[in-house]
């Protein structure tokens, strides 16, 4: 009977203990901070060649016009990261000349293409094709948080267009160099 009383004592022993040792729980905490600053950056690639160059050739006949060599230029690709504040819902890509004109008589358009690549989030919209000139004119609108991916094929083709607009205001003048400002802007 002892034998059994021991062997009974055990074995609620052994079905107590585990109550009693394992139900000891405690909570802790840790504070995570994030910060993501506001970002905007644009680049045009290929790097070391954001360069267009358009040729007017003269006729080899009288009272034939002048021709452009090429009308269009495709080389050249946009890529931006965008990372908006809390109350902003989107951005711009803006095109301007800012040293220099376009010669007289001539008129230059760009437009971006639709997004291509391996890039993330929301990204922009071609605005169409627009004159360029001395005055910021939208090219990609819509920007939210995302980016392009870096690189040609990446981002935003740009075609580059010309026409002469005007053969009484084309004169020769050698060659004329201006510059293309490209701006992130915030709406």
């Amino acid at each position: 009977m002892k034998r059994h009383l021991v062997t009974y004592s055990l074995n609620l022993l052994l079905l107590i203990l585990p109550l009693i040792a394992f139900p000891q729980w405690d909570n802790g905490q840790i504070s995570v901070y994030f910060s993501l600053p506001e970002v905007a950056l644009l680049d045009i690639e290929p790097d070391g060649s954001n360069r267009i160059h358009f040729t007017m050739i003269p006729s080899a006949e009288s009272g034939r016009p002048a021709e452009m060599e090429e009308v269009t230029d495709e080389t050249l690709w946009i890529n931006y990261t965008s990372a908006l504040p809390e109350n902003q819902t989107s951005r711009s890509i803006t095109a301007e000349i800012s040293q220099g004109i376009v010669p007289s008589g001539i008129r230059l358009y760009l437009e971006a293409q639709r997004y291509s690549g391996n890039g993330r989030g929301k990204t922009g919209q071609p605005a169409g094709k627009v004159e360029l000139s001395n005055q910021p004119r939208p090219v990609i609108t819509g920007i939210g948080n995302g980016l392009t991916g870096d690189g040609i094929m990446n981002g935003h083709q740009l075609v580059f267009s010309v026409e002469i607009s005007d053969y009484s205001g084309i004169s020769s003048a050698g060659e004329m160099n201006f510059i293309l400002l490209y701006t992130l802007t915030d709406n």
